[in-house]
């Protein structure tokens, strides 16, 4: 009877470690996003700052209006290069920290599943070997 009630316990405690790891996982994962996010940030803004004073220094050098357009479209042209540079940088972020996220759930899921395992054969009094088989009684071939 004791046993019976000691497996319950075990399996709580069991899950509300997994659950704690997972939020400890995740919560490193959304660090590391924030901390790319916010280093990609600046650099995008030092970029702008940068093109916006070679754009300035250009149309300070220029005096006829197909310079001036010529500069903006220079300006133009360099800040949507760094937005597409951008997007790209970030699709490999997620990918990775998706391909994380997944290799996290099947291995949280797997854990569970294992327990769930152990527990209902002890429950039915099949013990798992070190191995991590299930043991218990052979059934014999009919004759």
């Amino acid at each position: 009877m004791h046993e019976h009630s000691a497996a319950p316990r075990e399996n709580i405690a069991h899950l509300t470690h997994s659950l704690e790891m997972a939020l400890g996982q995740n919560r490193t994962l959304l660090e590391d996003m924030a901390r790319f996010t916010r280093e990609e940030s600046l650099r995008l803004a030092r970029m702008q700052l940068d093109h916006a004073g070679a754009a300035f220094a250009q149309l300070h050098d220029r005096h006829d209006f197909s310079g001036l357009v010529g500069a903006q479209q220079e300006w133009l042209k360099q800040a949507m290069q760094e937005y597409a540079t951008l997007g790209l940088r970030y699709a490999e972020m997620f990918q990775g920290l998706t391909q994380q996220f997944q290799s996290h759930v099947q291995a949280a899921a797997s854990d569970l599943q294992h327990q769930a395992e152990e527990s209902l054969d002890r429950e039915k009094g099949m013990p798992y070997t070190q191995s991590g088989m299930r043991s218990g009684p052979v059934p014999m071939p009919a004759q």
